[in-house]
């Protein structure tokens, strides 16, 4: 009778521990399955983020420095186009603001994005928008940002904009010559590729051996039917145009040389021609 008690209570124990230890084993299974995707997707969402204030950098590598207080992480452009600085600072109210801050190659603040923030609507963040952002562009020096002014009942988010931007110019030049790599001289077949990956992002192409109009120096093929990435070299100006199955144009990005509205223009009406 007693041993049968006890079978009766251990049962149950036995029971609820292989349960225990199934759960886990799966768990432990679907964790080694889907971190690798976790970690490929917060790596896409930092490098789009780290792009938008710092568009001609290839790719990003984080370094390993002094931070500046209020910087929380530095990324170096692999190809030497600059520094993206991750910035913390008190908001209006009382919070924090994330931001990402863009430093180009010449040490000018270039791009600046809020990762995160709780401002009111119509008030702090009204501040958080390009048309402030602007103001700050090309600027190098932390005399200047001080310079720049609050915008008017949003004055300490304002302060906040104007601080992050100082901190982060203050990480540029804290950088010694080992941390930064030298400014490397993108090469032709490096900007070509940084023009499609503006004009079809995420694609790939596909280079075309065919007959070429005048003026074309190139032709790619843009994956699933999306259009053409025609290079025309006119006037001393090489321009990636992006062409669309219906044969209008999209962006261009000038590879070489300086072209005005009207000769930029000119290039597209070539980069048609070679579908004509």
């Amino acid at each position: 009778m007693a041993n049968s008690k006890r079978i009766t209570i251990v049962s149950p124990i036995i029971v609820l521990v292989s349960i225990a230890l199934v759960a886990s084993f799966l768990l432990a299974a679907v964790y080694q399955m889907t971190a690798p995707v976790i970690a490929e997707r917060e790596a896409a969402t930092r490098n789009a983020a780290l792009q938008q204030v710092l568009p001609d950098a290839s790719s990003f590598t984080k370094l390993d420095t002094q931070l500046v207080n209020g910087v929380t992480e530095v990324y170096q452009a692999d190809n030497g186009a600059g520094i993206v600085c991750s910035t913390n600072c008190k908001s209006q109210q009382g919070g924090e603001i994330a931001m990402m801050v863009g430093i180009n190659a010449v040490g000018q603040l270039n791009g600046i994005s809020v990762i995160s923030h709780n401002e009111t609507a119509g008030i702090g963040d009204k501040v958080l928008q390009d048309s402030y952002f602007e103001r700050f562009y090309g600027i190098a020096t932390v005399d200047d940002v001080l310079a720049v002014d609050v915008i008017s009942g949003a004055t300490k988010t304002s302060d906040c904009v104007i601080e992050t931007a100082k901190v982060a110019l203050q990480q540029y030049a804290s950088l010694s010559a080992g941390d930064i790599s030298p400014v490397a001289e993108f090469t032709y077949e490096e900007k070509l590729a940084n023009a499609i990956g503006k004009l079809f992002p995420n694609s790939d192409t596909t280079p075309l051996d065919i007959t070429l109009s005048a003026g074309v120096k190139e032709l790619y093929k843009v994956s699933s039917e999306q259009g053409y990435v025609v290079v025309v070299d006119y006037e001393n100006v090489i321009a990636a145009v992006a062409v669309y199955p219906d044969k209008t144009t999209g962006g261009v990005e000038v590879l070489e040389g300086e072209a005005s509205d009207a000769l930029l223009n000119e290039i597209k009406t070539l980069a048609v021609n070679q579908f004509n």
